[in-house]
C-alpha cells in the first residue's frame, strides 16, 4: 500500500497515512482527531541505475576526439 502525506488545515500537524490506492480520501483524519485535512504532493524520488545517465557513459573516444579538434 502507498504511503500518502497529509497536512492538517485546523492544528498544522504533518503526518503520513498507509492507505490503499482504490481508497477515498473523505476518511482521513490527523493524529489529534481533526478532518480537515488536505493531501501533500510533493515530487517523486527518481532514481537512476545502470550506464548512460552520466555525460561521461557510452561514448566513445572518437566522438569526443572530434569536439576537441
Amino acid at each position: 500500500m502507498p504511503l500518502y502525506e497529509y497536512l492538517c488545515s485546523t492544528c498544522g500537524q504533518s503526518f503520513e497515512k498507509e492507505l490503499p490506492v482504490s481508497s477515498q480520501n473523505g476518511d482521513v483524519r490527523c493524529p489529534a482527531g481533526h478532518r480537515k485535512v488536505h493531501r501533500v504532493y510533493s515530487a517523486p524520488m527518481i532514481l537512476f541505475r545502470g550506464s548512460g545517465f552520466y555525460s561521461t557513459d557510452n561514448r566513445s573516444n572518437s566522438s569526443t576526439s572530434d569536439r576537441k579538434s
